[in-house]
């Protein structure tokens, strides 16, 4: 398939659109780990306390009382094979939890960019302690000729590495499909792509991102927290895709791209 990053060249114009094609061999999605889910989400909920000096009971009334709220809006849609219920329940939980801590972060004058932080910090203790660039490849023929960047490489190369072995671990645990993290070698290191195919949580995100609430999840959380150890600095830009039809009646996204360009030393 062809990625297109989000780039920009020397002059200004954009390097292509953002687009992701479907693989030409699918790479199957496991059952959702409903207990690495639930574990995920306790991970968000332990930052959000710890940022904002907040005890746990607090915010997890404030999650019960967003479920209450919500729960028949997401009840409608919890139809399909158990396998898809769950799927469902999961985006419910997320949502709710999502919600909940963009309210508590309004309430604290949290920055989202101070619970990223701490997100990605916890993801990467518990799942990628000790990754460093032995655990990244790019599907991209290997050069060494880097042209326009200042920041150090190998450190760039070490966060992917951890940012490989997290969302492997997301993989094991159902969360996403196929992951392909690549530096496309003609934009001379200034932009990285995190393209993942099946991500389950897809419609909660999309849903907070409507309503204008932090619908920036696990994934972007682990990417700030890893290019900010590395001090690299970075624009973002998230963009869910359907890599069967640009028709927007019959738009079913269920990948996600990350695009990470004007990468430059902090």
């Amino acid at each position: 398939r062809r990625l297109y990053d989000n780039g920009v060249r020397k002059d200004g114009t954009p390097i292509g659109n953002p687009g992701l094609g479907a693989l030409c061999e699918p790479v199957e999605l496991l059952p959702l780990d409903t207990v690495f889910a639930e574990k995920l989400l306790e991970t968000a909920i332990k930052s959000a306390t710890l940022v904002s000096a907040t005890k746990e009971d607090y915010l997890q009334k404030a999650i019960q009382d967003t479920k209450d709220l919500v729960r028949p809006s997401f009840e409608r849609s919890m139809i399909g094979s158990d396998e898809e219920k769950r799927k469902k329940s999961f985006n419910f939980e997320f949502y709710s939890v999502m919600r909940a801590i963009t309210n508590l972060l309004g309430e604290r004058r949290v920055s989202i960019r101070d619970f990223q932080l701490a997100w990605g910090r916890e993801l990467v203790s518990m799942y990628a302690p000790s990754a460093d660039r032995k655990d990244y490849s790019s599907p991209f023929p290997k050069i060494d000729e880097f042209e326009d960047y200042d920041y150090d490489k190998n450190k760039l190369l070490d966060a992917l590495g951890a940012v490989t072995v997290t969302l492997d671990a997301f993989k094991s645990g159902g969360i996403l499909g196929f992951v392909e993290i690549s530096i496309p070698y003609d934009d001379y290191g200034s932009v990285v792509t995190v393209a993942v195919d099946d991500y389950v949580p897809i419609t909660a995100e999309i849903l907070l991102s409507e309503q204008k609430l932090l619908s920036q999840g696990p994934i972007q959380a682990l990417v700030v927290y890893l290019l900010e150890n590395a001090s690299i600095a970075f624009a973002a830009d998230t963009f869910y895709l359907d890599p069967s039809t640009t028709s927007q009646t019959a738009y079913n996204p269920t990948q996600l791209l990350l695009s990470l360009s004007n990468l430059r030393k902090m």
